[in-house]
């Protein structure tokens, strides 16, 4: 379709132009395929190491010893993902880094694993909006001056406060209803 568009509205006059435009959309990916295989390399070193499995045993042993429930584990993860998120606002890295962790840590307490990642999602993401690291905050921000000539990350942040909070507070108490 995108070819047939081109050609109709005289963008295209030849394969090569075709060709110009596909290298010039894969050119601009370079620095996310870097960026992936920098995360996937720190990831499989993570996980030859057994870094994980040590930590998520430790951590259970220590937990199951503590005698504290699923449900306040399950709100303390949220909250943990819930900081995390200002300072490292991407979904993909952050769970990958955390999954291989916490996910055989709370199977091993006797919490499913998707268990762990819709709280890992409940956590993530009422942050994004409050965060000035998320990708779109400064788009969010042209368009807010765009109708208020004044506004800024402060009061953008300001604004989406009570939002982001309510949106954890009910997502919080449908992940217990839905966990019981």
């Amino acid at each position: 379709p995108g070819i047939a568009y081109g050609s109709a509205i005289g963008m295209y006059k030849s394969p090569n132009d075709v060709i110009a435009a596909v290298v010039k959309t894969f050119a601009g990916l370079g620095a996310l395929i870097f960026s992936l295989m920098m995360i996937s390399q720190f990831i499989a070193y993570f996980n030859y190491s057994r870094m994980p499995a040590v930590i998520a045993t430790t951590l259970a042993h220590w937990l199951g010893e503590a005698n504290i429930g699923p449900i306040p584990l399950l709100i303390g993860f949220v909250l943990v993902i819930l900081m995390l998120d200002f300072i490292m606002p991407g979904s993909l890295p952050k769970w990958a880094i955390f999954a291989p962790i916490f996910v055989p840590l709370f199977v091993r307490l006797g919490v499913p694993a998707q268990t762990v990642f819709a709280a890992y999602r409940v956590g993530d993401s009422p942050a994004n909006t409050l965060t000035p690291l998320m990708v779109y905050f400064p788009v969010i921000v042209t368009f807010a001056q765009r109708y208020v000539k004044k506004s800024g990350v402060g009061s953008l942040v300001a604004l989406m406060m009570p939002i982001a909070g309510a949106v954890l507070v009910t997502w919080l108490a449908l992940l217990i209803v839905w966990y019981l």
